[in-house]
């Protein structure tokens, strides 16, 4: 197949899509909260997609309500005290979500029925000794295919204070956080050395504390859970503000070939891919910046020093940016 592009001007105004990294976590919230969760502006990408229908094989209800939210109501394989001996082997695919994976294969592990976890594409090749070497410390019991999919598990997976390496992804650590915080019965610390992209898990814990969880960061060395407080079944709401990451390539496309305004944006998001508005002003696009929208015209672009380490998902709309600059980028 052959793919020809031409140059042209753009001009216009957008919506951000979902953030996947919201929806994703308000999906293994939800799934382990008591109550019903009403999830507005949930996304729809197939990282979405593969997270509700892992929720609904661990047991959670999911219905699409009239008004394009979402309705989950937790599963009782985690929230009830007994189990029920009858049930059956569970299996669900992540898709190519690395995030997914990640994250709920520890929130899994709180069952103690025999779950099979699988992927789809690059997913497949993706190594997971993490859990390898992670689950068995905590009470579960895991095969892997020699460290990479598919995982067989079975819990249930009790917290205790342990020390991991952070600088594989602070994806293992959203998982181990948000399993710890469902069934700590005591404080207990989770201890991480070398943390890449802490602004993930500065999301991960604003939407812990939303639906009720304490959880203290000492420096992003040390994170103290607290068992959590008896909170009834009540119905929580969570609005998925949009996707900076999604709206990074939106907003270069605007310095690079005219005027775009995109909306839908938290200017105060926790989410790391906001960084992009530093790389733009770095450059000299012009910005117009409110609560409500983000307009960015063209501009003489101007070369820029950018360290995407907490954010490396910009790389592909910052190489972007940078070819059209005048002078050398350093990224």
């Amino acid at each position: 197949m052959q793919v020809k592009i031409f140059p042209s001007a753009i001009e216009g105004q957008v919506t951000a899509p979902a953030s996947k990294s919201a929806m994703q976590r308000a999906c293994a919230l939800a799934l382990l909260h008591s109550g019903e969760t009403i999830i507005t502006n949930p996304g729809s990408s197939n990282d979405d997609k593969a997270a509700l229908s892992i929720v609904k094989n661990l047991g959670a209800q999911v219905d699409n309500l009239e008004d394009t939210s979402i309705k989950i109501i937790g599963s009782k394989q985690f929230n009830d005290v007994a189990l029920a001996e009858s049930a059956e082997k569970i299996s669900f695919s992540c898709g190519e979500s690395g995030l997914s994976i990640r994250m709920f294969t520890p929130i899994a592990a709180l069952s103690s029925l025999p779950i099979t976890i699988n992927g789809t594409g690059s997913l497949l090749t993706r190594p997971m000794n993490f859990f390898d070497a992670i689950l068995p410390q905590l009470g579960a019991r895991i095969l892997s295919n020699d460290g990479k999919l598919p995982l067989k598990i079975q819990g249930p997976l009790l917290p205790k204070n342990v020390s991991v390496d952070g600088s594989l992804s602070s994806q293992f650590l959203t998982g181990l956080l948000i399993a710890f915080a469902r069934a700590a019965q005591e404080p207990v610390t989770i201890s991480v050395s070398n943390l890449k992209s802490k602004p993930y898990i500065d999301l991960t814990l604003q939407m812990m504390a939303h639906f009720g969880y304490q959880v203290e960061n000492d420096r992003y060395e040390r994170f103290i859970i607290q068992p959590k407080r008896q909170s009834g079944d009540q119905s929580i709401h969570y609005n998925v503000e949009g996707d900076w990451s999604g709206a990074a390539f939106l907003l270069v496309a605007g310095s690079i070939a005219g005027k775009i305004t995109v909306k839908g944006l938290d200017v105060f998001s926790t989410q790391a891919d906001r960084e992009i508005l530093q790389a733009l002003m770095m450059s000299k696009a012009i910005l117009s910046i409110s609560p409500e929208e983000i307009v960015v015209e063209p501009a003489t672009l101007q070369a820029f020093h950018f360290n995407a380490t907490d954010c490396p998902d910009l790389f592909p709309p910052l190489v972007a940016l940078a070819a059209y600059c005048q002078g050398t980028s350093v990224i």
